[in-house]
């Protein structure tokens, strides 16, 4: 017998074992991505001499069963908050107001966009290009990682609003 084929066999076998092993890890978190939740979005840049900014996310629920997502957490700035808002518009004054959840409909779709549902970012500042890695914790428990790209602030649309 082949003395490198000798030499080689452990390494093989140790490869193999690794690779069987994580297998079922590695299905399940493709499963998980595929057949529950879509998730994409981005944060926008923070304005000069502002302390607020805000993300979009747009979640696709491929499950017979509704989801709630409760909060959002910035990983990478601890000192940082996330809070879920939705806006009202009365008179022509927008008014942003923090709701403790953001419901997500079976088979349905939550899309947060300026001027209605969205994130406010507290104490971080943003800048295009970048990336914002967050947390989003939901009713159920669940924790979904992703990052969001920044993207650089649009000045075409004005409006006033107050925070409650």
């Amino acid at each position: 017998m082949n003395k490198a084929y000798l030499f080689a066999l452990p390494q093989l076998l140790l490869s193999a074992t690794l690779l069987f092993a994580t297998l079922p890890a590695w299905a399940q978190d493709t499963d998980a991505q595929h057949n529950q939740l879509t998730i994409r979005g981005f944060a926008t840049e923070t304005p000069p001499g502002a302390s607020v900014g805000a993300a979009y996310l747009t979640l696709d629920n491929h499950t017979d069963v509704p989801r709630s997502l409760r909060s959002i957490v910035l990983s990478q700035h601890p000192q940082a908050t996330a809070s879920l808002h939705t806006t009202e518009h009365h008179e022509g004054i927008s008014r942003m107001r923090a709701v403790d959840a953001l419901d997500v409909p079976a088979q349905g779709q939550l899309e947060m966009q300026p001027g209605g549902l969205h994130v406010m970012l507290h104490g971080v500042r943003l800048r295009s290009g970048e990336t914002l890695p967050i947390q989003l914790i939901f009713a159920d428990g669940q924790i979904l990682e992703l990052e969001l790209p920044v993207k650089s602030l649009m000045s075409d649309k004005k409006h006033r609003h107050h925070h409650d």
